[in-house]
């Protein structure tokens, strides 16, 4: 996994949803505050928040890839969770099969996932 540079954010555009979130979204890259990384051409945005290591939004054909880099990165930070927002009811039932609990749908409509993290494994 690497840290892809912000001109590659074009590759998670349908990902972020409207062209107000694309644009939080790379204000937050620009201004540090989260960071774009790529691994076999899946892109996801990470940020930390008080929750958590956060999957802001993710894009590409290789997510079930990425996912046990995104694992480590959240072990290594010693977060208590990552969490996974998303309106995608196919993406949805992908986590639904991994670790990832269902926790709500927000306000946004957006369906809302965590994974808390076991650190005696």
């Amino acid at each position: 996994m690497r840290i892809a540079h912000s001109s590659e954010l074009v590759n998670i555009r349908a990902a972020a949803g409207s062209s107000a979130d694309y644009a939080s979204i790379k204000d937050e890259i620009e201004t540090g505050r989260a960071l774009l990384v790529e691994y076999q051409h899946c892109y996801c945005v990470l940020r930390i928040d008080s929750d958590g290591l956060c999957v802001v939004c993710a894009q590409g054909k290789n997510l079930r890839t990425i996912a046990p880099y995104i694992v480590r990165l959240a072990k290594r930070l010693r977060t208590h969770s990552i969490v996974f927002h998303t309106q995608s009811r196919a993406l949805s039932r992908l986590l639904s099969r991994y670790n990832f609990q269902y926790e709500m749908t927000d306000t946004s409509g957006y369906f809302v996932y965590r994974m808390v993290i076991n650190y005696g494994q």
